[in-house]
């Protein structure tokens, strides 16, 4: 069994309207499958659109701090943020994010 996900980069991205919300959750869903989904410790990613149009909210989870620290240092950095800019100039948008450690959970 997998172990439950402590750590999490969370990135908003901004949207003119839920059709924008559907094209910047599949560009970014593939950006996570061809960049980052194969790093070890690499939980998943989930979006969410916010009912106003106006919002992407990436969820990326990751096992531990220290794979996605580790991700960061081994991955082709370089070739990463191309791919970013890219993505945000072809998408008219742009990301936020910001990390966060998992202090708690609530279950049925």
């Amino acid at each position: 069994m997998k172990p439950s996900p402590e750590f999490y980069s969370i990135i908003d991205y901004s949207a003119s309207n839920a059709e924008d919300q559907a094209k910047i959750a599949s560009a970014f869903a593939e950006f996570q499958k061809e960049w980052v989904a194969s790093y070890p410790g690499y939980g998943s990613a989930r979006f969410l659109a916010s009912t106003d149009g106006l919002i992407v909210r990436a969820i990326v989870e990751w096992e531990t701090e220290d794979a996605f620290h580790a991700f960061e240092r081994e991955s082709d950095s370089k070739g990463r943020m191309a791919a970013l800019e890219r993505a945000f100039r072809e998408l008219s948008t742009q990301g936020s994010r910001q990390t966060f450690v998992a202090i708690g959970e609530v279950r049925p």
